[in-house]
C-alpha cells in the first residue's frame, strides 16, 4: 500500500476475513471527530469501524511453533476539504503476539500523513471516485521503534465504490485489486484491510 522497509525478514498469512462491522486502528479517535483537528466537521456523521481498536489474533505460531510476531492491519481515514482536495490520515496496526511480547516487542502503530486530490473512477468494480494520494511519515504519531520500521512517504492511487446504504470498498487503481472496506458520507469515508500476519 505504501513504501515500508522492513529491517527484518517476515511471512504473512491471514488469520480471518474482515468487514466494516468486525474489521479494526488502535485509535480511531479522528472518526466523528472531524479529523485530527477535532473541528465537528466533516467526519462527524462518519461511522468509525470498530475493529480498528481490536487485536484480530491468529498470530501465535507457525506449524506449530510459536514465533515474535505481530497481527497487522491497515486503517484510513480521508475527508473532503474543499473541491476536489481531500485530506486523511492511514495507519499500520500492529498488535504483538505473545512470543515477541516476551522478548520485548509491544503493540505500535505507523501513522502517515494523506493529502490527495479527486480523479476520474478508475476501472475498478462500481467505483465512482478516485483519490491519487501522496503520504508523508508522522514521526510524531507514530509509536513503534524506528528499528523495526522507516518509511519515507509515498504516493499511491485509489479507486472507491460507494453504495447508497452507506458503505465503500476500496481497490488499488492501477490494478483493480480490492484491498479494503469501511463506510462514506458525502464529505468522509473510510477504510480497514483484512487483517495478516507478520514474523520476525
Amino acid at each position: 500500500m505504501r513504501t515500508i522497509i522492513l529491517l527484518f525478514m517476515f511471512a504473512a498469512c491471514n488469520p480471518k476475513p474482515s468487514s466494516p462491522d468486525s474489521a479494526g486502528a488502535f485509535d480511531s479517535s479522528n472518526e466523528g471527530e472531524g479529523g485530527p483537528d477535532g473541528g465537528g466537521d466533516p467526519t462527524d456523521d462518519l461511522p468509525g469501524i470498530s475493529a480498528a481498536s481490536q487485536d484480530p489474533g491468529g498470530c501465535e505460531e507457525v506449524a506449530g511453533s510459536e514465533l515474535p510476531g505481530a497481527a497487522t492491519m491497515f486503517h484510513g481515514e480521508y475527508w473532503q476539504v474543499e473541491g476536489e482536495t481531500w485530506a486523511g490520515q492511514e495507519q499500520w496496526l500492529i498488535f504483538s503476539n505473545a512470543a515477541w511480547r516476551a522478548a520485548g516487542g509491544d503493540d505500535c502503530v505507523v501513522v502517515w500523513s494523506a493529502s490527495a486530490s479527486e480523479t476520474a473512477p478508475p476501472a475498478c468494480s462500481g467505483c465512482d471516485i478516485g483519490l491519487s494520494t501522496t503520504l508523508s511519515l508522522d514521526e510524531g504519531a507514530t509509536t513503534c521503534d524506528s528499528e523495526l520500521v522507516s518509511g519515507l512517504g509515498d504516493t499511491e492511487r485509489y479507486g472507491i465504490s460507494r453504495s447508497s446504504s452507506g458503505d465503500s470498498s476500496w481497490y488499488f487503481a492501477e490494478s483493480g485489486d480490492e484491498f479494503g472496506a469501511g463506510y462514506h458520507t458525502s464529505t468522509a469515508m473510510n477504510f480497514l484491510t483484512d487483517p495478516s500476519c507478520r514474523w520476525w
